[in-house]
């Protein structure tokens, strides 16, 4: 008998966390897992997914959700709950009080998160020891769930993100074509982003960065993609910078890895990241990575062998790390051709695995199956 998992989701916009429902449900073995899919709220954009997906109309923080991920379940006969992001795991652990059976939390980044990061910490402690196992995307996030937990005996498995390898082959796109229709040519060394545009992913250090490098002669061009509430901070600070021919916001694209093939170096400048997947998208790409020395970023990269690890922070680590690269064609080469290799070994066929293999052992466990 297949066992049936109800994924529940925030959202499904563009994101991390959507990018691995997905990979999961259209990946994992047919004949074994149902998967169907709860967003907790509405995408005016949301990401496709081969599998039933059911929206629901509430409102960001909707209590409503509760309630409808209990019918949900006990109407498809839902065997696990696999919640994912902060608000499905809060909301999914007060569904156990209404019946929701085993229920597993995979956390994504959150965890890490300042601000109202503190109240999803501490409902997690107070909550957590309610859900059957945690996933962490990474060993700093194991690390940071358990150190949220403290004494809880819920169990933290570690499961890597993957992607798409089919997608992110960088023969699959024309280089010059797709730097000609971004208006770039053959010249100018392009630098990208690919991200969220808020405060977490630091697009605006690499503007900074870029207004250091403006003045130093060589032909430089920063491509931001992506889209998210800080997008007109950044717009007034490329005016304020006089940087407008220089550093780009070229919004969402659905498929990112056209825009990566455009790359001569990518930056990951994240204050926080449990996994850092654009980086790892980028290193399949064959694109010298710079990354930030935060979360799971230094698991995924080996700093001088597949990508570059700033030592620390700034806009100044940053620009001296972008002039290295162009300044070394034969480190360029190296970083990519040893990224590409590493990156490919993420293509989902372990993690998948890995998944099927813990939805079968919680369906098999007897007795209690949660804390108090």
């Amino acid at each position: 008998m297949k066992i049936r998992v109800l994924h529940v989701i925030d959202h499904l916009g563009y994101g991390g966390a959507p990018f691995v429902v997905k990979g999961i449900v259209e990946r994992i073995p047919a004949d074994r897992v149902e998967s169907l899919v709860c967003a907790l709220r509405p995408n005016p954009k949301p990401l496709p997914i081969g599998a039933e997906v059911l929206t629901l109309k509430g409102s960001k923080y909707s209590p409503a959700a509760i309630g409808s991920i209990a019918r949900i379940c006990k109407t498809h006969r839902i065997d696990i709950v696999h919640a994912h992001l902060q608000k499905a795991v809060v909301s999914s652990l007060l569904a156990t009080y209404l019946g929701v059976g085993r229920l597993i939390l995979h956390e994504h980044g959150p965890i890490f998160r300042g601000g109202t990061g503190c109240l999803y910490r501490g409902l997690l402690r107070w909550l957590g020891p309610r859900a059957n196992l945690m996933i962490a995307n990474s060993e700093a996030a194991k690390a940071a769930l358990a150190r949220t937990m403290r004494s809880s005996k819920v169990p933290i498995a570690v499961v890597s993100n993957f992607i798409d390898v089919a997608q992110f082959d960088p023969d699959r796109y024309d280089r010059d074509s797709i730097r000609e229709s971004l208006g770039f040519g053959r010249d100018p060394f392009v630098v990208g982003f690919v991200g969220r545009l808020d405060r977490a992913k630091g697009a605006d250090l690499l503007v900074e960065a870029a207004a250091l490098l403006r003045n130093e002669g060589s032909s430089r061009c920063f491509l931001l993609v992506g889209a998210g509430p800080e997008r007109e901070r950044l717009e007034r600070r490329i005016r304020t910078l006089d940087l407008d021919r220089v550093v780009v916001l070229a919004g969402l694209h659905e498929n990112p890895a056209t825009v990566m093939r455009a790359f001569d170096a990518g930056v990951v400048p994240s204050r926080r990241e449990a996994f850092g997947i654009a980086a790892l998208e980028m290193m399949r790409m064959k694109v010298p990575v710079i990354v930030s020395p935060v979360g799971g970023l230094p698991e995924l990269v080996q700093d001088g062998r597949t990508g570059t690890i700033l030592p620390q922070l700034s806009p100044e680590a940053i620009a001296e790390a972008i002039r290295r690269l162009q300044e070394n064609a034969t480190l360029r080469q190296t970083l990519s051709h040893n990224a590409f290799e590493q990156a490919s070994s993420f293509d989902g066929r372990e993690q998948v695995r890995q998944m099927a293999e813990i939805y079968e052992r919680l369906v098999s466990t007897q007795g209690p199956l949660r804390g108090t």
